[in-house]
């Protein structure tokens, strides 16, 4: 393991507390927990500075990098990231979960207990039917855009909105704080309150928990392949091998060397290697290689100890950058 000491190729300051750090195809979108938006170029240069009215719970870039999508207690909006125009705007309640197609071409939110889709310029183009509780979590099933998994309450709702229907229910206890689809959509997993995760192969519904977590998951997500799903438990990175059948009776592959409860994950877009980030400011970078198995324990590769906790963390072109609380977006070079 390396610890970085050189100093950060640049840094910019939002002027509160950065949640949400998102890559663009040239750069960088970070959001603060009052509403500043900054898009940023790889240089550092704020190309773009908006403000959203409403205290920020979520961001989501389109995959063409032309959309911003932004979600909060009360509003969601939708912005041109060309020339910052606000393209979209409608109210919205606790609008934490935003999920782009991989065309661009339609946005699901979160909207209380409903899902909405919209067109990429924000035009409604449906709702569902109210779920148990509020949406925690939202994934389109796959890439063709048909359906959608939603998270709530007691389990995933998978719903069609081309046919207005509810294809599956994916029951689970409790309440899921956290969502991960598998790219191929065979599998859905879900961070459970109690402290397990709970998951599912899709369709049919079969499931399988994992447990022994000391606290809540509510941060997972899946490498670009799908053979390794990675989650927080607590200052531990736990990765699951979904290959073949799948995780159920193998270990987690373990990440040891935080010092503090990881806060933010991030894969990279191409490869195995996963950005982390955790409460004591201390941000890391993890390389899963071909001969990686469950049952490892493996250290990061790459460290860096800024003593600025952090909220949010994004893989860019081959740089590590981070969101903090003290405000500070800050770019790394990985060494």
């Amino acid at each position: 393991m390396t610890t970085s000491t050189t100093t950060a190729r640049w840094s910019l300051d939002l002027g509160e507390p950065v949640i949400a750090c998102e890559p663009l195809p040239g750069g960088v979108v970070a959001g603060g927990s009052e509403g500043t938006v900054v898009v940023a170029d790889l240089d550092g240069t704020a190309r773009l500075r908006l403000q959203f009215d409403d205290f920020l719970l979520g961001l989501a870039v389109s995959p063409d990098g032309t959309r911003l999508a932004a979600g909060g207690g009360e509003r969601m909006s939708i912005w041109n990231l060309t020339d910052g125009a606000l393209l979209g705007e409608h109210p919205a309640r606790w609008c934490s979960a935003l999920a782009w197609t991989a065309r661009s071409d339609r946005l699901a939110i979160s909207d209380g207990r409903q899902v909405r889709v919209l067109d990429h310029d924000g035009a409604p183009r449906w709702t569902s039917t109210a779920l148990p509780s509020t949406v925690a979590g939202l994934s389109w099933l796959r890439r063709d855009g048909r359906r959608i998994a939603a998270a709530a309450y007691q389990g995933v709702t998978i719903v069609e909105p081309a046919t207005d229907r509810v294809v599956e229910h994916l029951p689970a206890p409790g309440a899921i704080a956290g969502l991960a689809v598998a790219p191929n959509g065979r599998w859905v997993v879900g961070g459970s309150q109690d402290a397990t995760l709970h998951g599912w192969k899709v369709p049919g519904g079969d499931d399988f928990t994992m447990s022994g977590f000391p606290t809540t998951v509510s941060r997972l997500a899946f490498d670009p392949d799908g053979r390794w799903m990675a989650c927080d438990g607590g200052d531990t990175i736990a990765f699951w091998d979904f290959s073949g059948a799948g995780p159920t009776g193998r270990e987690a592959l373990l990440g040891q060397g935080h010092r503090g409860a990881v806060t933010a994950l991030a894969w990279a877009p191409a490869d195995r290697t996963l950005a982390t980030a955790d409460a004591t400011g201390d941000v890391a970078l993890w390389r899963l290689g071909p001969g990686a198995r469950p049952g490892d324990r493996i250290r990061p590769t790459w460290v860096a100890s800024t003593g600025d906790p952090a909220g949010a963390v994004a893989h860019v072109h081959g740089n590590i950058v981070s969101g903090h609380r003290s405000g500070a977006l800050v770019c790394a070079i990985r060494s």
